[in-house]
Order: structure tokens, then sequence, then C-alpha cells
């Protein structure tokens, strides 16, 4: 037998390039599966869905109709033909979770009708028409009660079906029924606003330890915060009439008043502070303490927004009022107004606010904005009334009697803002403009840095005043009240009283004393230097007091009431003028007040 010889190198070669070429096949084997598989995963591929959680209240999709429950009267539970809406659960006072309720389809949040309610077009029959049976369920049930009603759903008569506390009134049925308006404004950049008088007799008057509960039932008419009466058709609506007719106004922030035909005010439900709910049932003004008065009738001071509808509503309301001299609190009923909102306006990106203030001695100024006059012949010290304008850039300007352009100033405006342009002189007398914007929010920054949940404080009725230094010659102001101490509080920031350059103001929350102040109090002016706070007293400048922080003495005067300490609002505390011994008495530096709610 012949055996062949082995020729190893020969055999390592052609091993190798077999190797070669197989591991060559496996590559593109191995990239052809990747291929395949990837294809095949991605086609596989569901979207992923997002588990977030949905914290809405209402999250069925639930057609609103024309029929809105407005409850003054306490009603908790709902019943539409044999389905209970409602959870018809009482709590004991003094249990842990009293103040917690399960959620119902048709009340998600608590269970229970509340202050307002739109009625689900869902619960409507063929023939546009609901029958509902309300009631009040308390834990001791001694005044729990029902009323059954019928409502139509009619889109050509928008209706309110206002539920009555007829326990505690007279004059009127336990269900009155007024037409609503849902139409927006003519004037895009205004709201539309009406008065419903459903004020009555006050059953069971109360005592105060001030005297006996007033009357102030009868006719209201609505008021600007100084008392100017706002128009002929709001004005001495009586409650047989029962409701005005809508009027348009531009759009802004008011604080409304409701007067008698004696010119005594009435109060207003919804505050935010509790302290605002406990009244002198004689006057119905916000007591300080038992004995103790700041003659001030609570008002919310709110921004109308443009193209919003709403309705200030007449109608009993609770209130408390101080039984002794340690603070102890009772509870008792009265007519008061409130601020619904009929039709909710949409975010406004459009609309701005801007008025003018002369703060520059010599002639009376006209201002214009884009040629459009702003005001005409306004005198050193005065401020003009608002001009509504649209967002974006706008030339300013400030004309002397002649019509020559004193100054000119070219200025972007943000919607939802308002605005003062003021007029004043630099150092060496020539004219210049500066724009600045008010916060009218009510939104105090609380120091708060853990998260954004504390870090505000939103009010109602509130006193913020800013302080700008637009005078000649006092290079260095510091803002004081009596004995040179800061008007400066625990919430707000001493920056913006102290060191004030002339024309320079202070942007990083720039206003002070948000809440009430109960006893009189005056404005002075220092002069600092930025090493030495508050500095010299400024005699030559006169104080200040807080009388000019009433608008109109005749509100008062009228009514037979005294005058409060201060009138709730937005203020601007301006220094003028300018301080060297050529001053005459009409240039001569002081202070002056532009106040930017109505």
């Amino acid at each position: 037998m012949r055996y062949q010889k082995l020729d190893f190198k020969q055999y390592k070669r052609d091993h190798t390039q077999q190797a070669y070429w197989c591991r060559l096949v496996d590559n593109h084997l191995m990239y052809v599966a990747i291929l395949f598989f990837t294809f095949v995963f991605t086609a596989c591929q569901k979207e992923k869905m997002d588990m977030g959680v949905d914290n809405r209240a209402v999250t069925e999709n639930r057609e609103r109709s024309n029929v809105r429950i407005i409850n003054m009267a306490g009603f908790n539970q709902v019943i539409s033909g044999k389905d209970s809406l409602t959870n018809f659960i009482v709590r004991r006072p003094d249990a842990p979770d009293t103040d917690r309720y399960p959620g119902t389809s048709y009340f998600p949040v608590d269970g229970r009708l509340g202050k307002s309610w739109v009625i689900p077009q869902d619960l409507f029959n063929q023939q546009d028409q609901v029958k509902l049976t309300l009631g009040i369920r308390h834990y001791q049930g001694a005044l729990d009660r029902d009323i059954t009603f019928q409502a139509a759903n009619d889109y050509r008569k928008p209706m309110d079906y206002f539920l009555m506390p007829t326990l505690f009134m007279d004059g009127q049925p336990d269900i009155v029924a007024v037409p609503r308006a849902v139409s927006a404004p003519s004037k895009p950049d205004h709201f539309k606003i009406r008065v419903v008088n459903l004020g009555g007799p006050i059953k069971h008057q109360t005592m105060g330890l001030l005297g006996m509960q007033e009357d102030i039932t009868g006719a209201v008419s609505l008021a600007y915060a100084d008392g100017t009466l706002v128009s002929t058709q709001t004005n001495n609506i009586q409650t047989n009439a029962v409701a005005s007719d809508y009027i348009e106004l531009p759009y802004g922030t008011y604080q409304f008043r409701l007067l008698l035909q004696d010119g005594r005010q009435i109060p207003a439900l919804g505050a935010d502070t509790y302290a605002y709910t406990v009244l002198h049932p004689s006057t119905s003004t916000i007591a300080i303490d038992h004995s103790s008065n700041s003659n001030l009738h609570y008002a919310p001071v709110t921004t109308y927004q443009p193209g919003g509808v709403y309705t200030l509503l007449v109608a009993p309301g609770e209130f408390n009022y101080y039984v002794d001299e340690i603070g102890n609190t009772s509870s008792y009923y009265q007519n008061a107004f409130q601020v619904l909102t009929d039709v909710v306006a949409p975010a406004n990106r459009t609309y701005s606010r801007i008025q003018a203030a002369n703060a520059r001695a010599g002639q009376p100024v006209n201002f214009r904005v884009d040629g459009k006059p702003l005001a005409n012949a306004l005198t050193f010290g005065q401020a003009s009334n608002y001009l509504n304008m649209i967002q974006g850039t706008h030339m300013i300007e400030a004309l002397d009697a002649s019509g020559k352009v004193l100054v000119s100033l070219e200025q972007a405006m943000q919607p939802a803002q308002n605005y003062t342009i003021w007029l004043y002189p630099q150092q060496d007398g020539k004219p210049q403009l500066l724009l600045v914007a008010n916060d009218l929010s009510g939104s105090v920054y609380t120091g708060a840095q853990d998260d954004a949940s504390f870090a505000r404080l939103q009010y109602q009725f509130y006193f913020p005043k800013r302080f700008l230094n637009l005078s000649i010659g006092n290079p260095y102001v510091t803002f004081t009240v009596g004995n040179g101490q800061s008007p400066a509080t625990s919430f707000d920031n001493r920056d913006a009283v102290e060191n004030l350059q002339p024309g320079i103001p202070k942007m990083e929350r720039p206003y002070i004393g948000y809440r009430m102040l109960y006893n009189p109090f005056e404005f002075m002016v220092y002069r600092s230097t930025p090493d030495v706070v508050p500095g010299i007293w400024a005699s030559d400048i006169s104080v200040l007091t807080h009388e000019a922080f009433i608008a109109n003495k005749k509100l008062y005067e009228k009514s037979g009431r005294p005058e409060p300490i201060q009138e709730a609002g937005v203020y601007t505390v301006a220094l003028i003028g300018k301080s060297s011994k050529d001053a005459t008495a009409t240039d001569k530096a002081r202070m002056i007040l532009v106040k930017h709610t109505r």
C-alpha cells in the first residue's frame, strides 16, 4: 500500500484560506440576521402609551346646557328622576374626614352640589326639559329640606336659576329664574356687566357689640371705587325689576361698589382672608376687634377681562361678627354682593392698557400713542385715564401746547399688561419718558424656596404701593413712615423704598403694603446715600398722609359714615419737582399719588 506524503505547509495554507472564507460567510450571515431581526422587531414594536395620571376633576366629555344653577341656599344633594347624582353622604362634624367626600359621575370633586352648576345636556329629555329634586342634608338634620323644580333648555334664552336662602330672608321665593347673556361684547377690548338684585329683609336680626344689624334692603346702583355711578342703566335696580341690562366697559381692574339710594355701601362675599369676613353688623364694615372699626366695606379688586360677561349679584350671604371681647365669633346673614362669571373670557393675548402721568413742571402737556390722543392738557402732577392698546411696538410722544414733540419713545407693549408713561425732567432739565409696568394682580411673593406651592399669596382686597424718584436735586431718596421707620413689612422688599435714584424704578418686588393698615400713617422722604439709610429727613418736602388714599370723601359723607384710613387699590407714590434754592412754590419737590385701579 502506498501512502501519500502529507505536505503540512500546503495543508496549513488551505486550512487558513478555508477558515477565512468560513469567517467571511459567517460574518455576512450575522449581518443579515441582525438586519432581519431589527426589521422584525421594529415592525412589531407598538407605540409606547403614556401611563401618566389624569388629574382632571372632570374627565367625561358631557355637553353643557344653557341652564345654570346658582346655589345661595346651601343645597348639597341632587336627584334627577330616580337617579341620585350626588353621594348623599353626611359626616359627623368631628370626624377626621369631615371635609372629604367621594366624588360621583356628575360631581367628581366631592360628590356634592356646590355654589354653581351648569346642568349637563344628557339630563334633559327629548323635549329639552329636566325635573330635579334638590336637597339639603346635614348631620343633625334639623334644617334638611327638599325642593323640586323643572327647567327648560332653550338656546335662544340661557337661564339662571337662583336658589334663595329663604330660611334666613323674606321677600323672595325659593327659586328665581333670571335670563343670562352669553353673547360677547360688541367691542373686543370690552367686557359686559349687569346687576341682579335679589336682596330682601333678613329674618332674625342680629345685635352686635356696637349695635343692631343695619337694614340694607332696597334699590342698588353700580359705582366705581370712588363712588361715581357707572351708568344710568345700572342705577336704582329694584328687587321687583330683578336685573339691569348688560352694559359694556373697557376691560381692566376695577373695584366696583353697590350703593343704596342713601349712599350706604353693600358688603361683598368671598373674602380671601377670614378677618375680612368679620363685620360689625350695625355698619356692615370690616371689624378690627370687638369695639374697633376699619370703616371699610369689603369689595374685591377684580380684573374684568376682554370678552368676559359678568353679573354682580345681590342676595343674602353669611358673615361673622364678634360676640365678646376675647375674639369669639358667631355668624349672621346680611344682604351682600358677589361677582359671577357668565361667560369666561379667553386668555388676553392681544390688549394692554396705558395711561400718562406728567411729572415735569411747566406748561400742560399732551400725550399721544401712534398718533392717537392719550391725554390732553395734562398739568404738572396729574395722571390721565387709560387707553386700551393692541400688543406690539408703539411710538409714544409728549407734546407741548403748540403741538411740538418734546420727547418720544418707541416701546414694546406686552398683552395683559398695565402701563404708565411718565414724563419727567432729567437732572439737566431735559424732558424724558419712562414706561413703567404696573402689577395689578394682587399676587405677593412670600420668599418660600421649597417649591411654588407656598411661594405666593393671592389677594382680592389689597393695598400695594410703589415708589418712584422723578425729581431734580435728589440723587438718592428713601421713603419712610413716621420717625424714619421703613414702611416695608416682613413680606416686603426693603429695597423697594431705599436709595431710589431719579428715573430708575426698582424692578424686583417693587411693591409694599399689600395688607390693610388700621392706624393712621404718613410717608416721608429722606435724603440717603448707598451707605446711609434712611439718611437725613427732607423737611422741605411735605409729608403724604393716609388721607390722600381716599379718592372721594363725599362717598362717606353722603352716608354719614366716617372715612377709613385708606382704600384698597394699587398705587404709585412719586417724588416729582426739584429741590434747589431757585425752586418756586409750583415746581418744588413734592409727592404725588397715582391710583391704577378704578
